[in-house]
């Protein structure tokens, strides 16, 4: 009885990491950003607004309640392939995505 030595072939070639930066100006609900396949984002999302950050996936996503319109914080966010980042959906804001899109 012999071994038989058998080849798998797994070259997966690595995508460098991308840098994300959009901005979207008094466009309420605009698209921003969608993830693409095979990828993932994680980053921040931030706003003029004192009610919204923005929207993920058809979701609003809401500032925490009891900050000024001197501390608006950052959302800090983790998006798989496919999720969608809208803008604020206020049509005055406006609406930073920043963050490293990589590999999944």
């Amino acid at each position: 009885m012999s071994l038989t030595i058998l080849e798998t072939a797994t070259s997966s070639t690595a995508t460098a990491a991308k840098s994300i930066n959009v901005k979207v100006n008094s466009s309420a609900s605009a698209v921003m950003y969608t993830v693409p396949s095979g990828r993932k984002f994680k980053g921040h999302l931030w706003t003029n607004a004192n009610t919204y950050f923005g929207v993920i996936n058809g979701v609003q996503m809401r500032h925490p309640y009891g900050h000024t319109s001197y501390q608006k914080p950052m959302l800090s966010i983790e998006l798989t392939a496919g999720d969608v980042v809208n803008s604020s959906p206020t049509t005055s804001d406006y609406t930073h995505l920043q963050g490293l899109e990589s590999d999944a």
